[in-house]
């Protein structure tokens, strides 16, 4: 052959695939090509920052619930109150709140 075809030419059909999908699989195969030659494998300049780096977190940290919160939190769901009134009371996710009155009966 006198040039190099991509794998993802125009010749190959794109087997139903929407265009948008179609030129994120090319994009993608080009970057494999780059990486297998090592083109752009150059560490980072100490001025240049790290994109992969978080440096403000916009999420909350994991913080423990206390005994207290727990007692309280399983109090409040005994006497009926909702998972989402309570998620929202404590500031923790509903999955919280479900994992940890899960096994208690509702009263209506």
């Amino acid at each position: 052959m006198a040039g190099q075809v991509s794998m993802f030419s125009s010749y190959v059909d794109a087997g139903g695939l929407s265009p948008n999908t179609w030129e994120r699989i090319e994009r993608l195969s080009s970057m494999w090509e780059q990486a297998k030659q090592g083109v752009g494998s150059e560490e980072p300049r100490a001025g240049e920052p790290d994109f992969g780096v978080v440096f403000n977190p916009t999420r909350r940290s994991r913080t423990p619930l206390t005994e207290n919160e727990v007692d309280a939190i399983r109090a409040a769901r005994e006497a009926g109150e909702t998972v989402t009134s309570i998620a929202r009371r404590f500031e923790v996710h509903r999955l919280t709140v479900w994992e940890r009155t899960r096994d208690l009966p509702v009263s209506k």
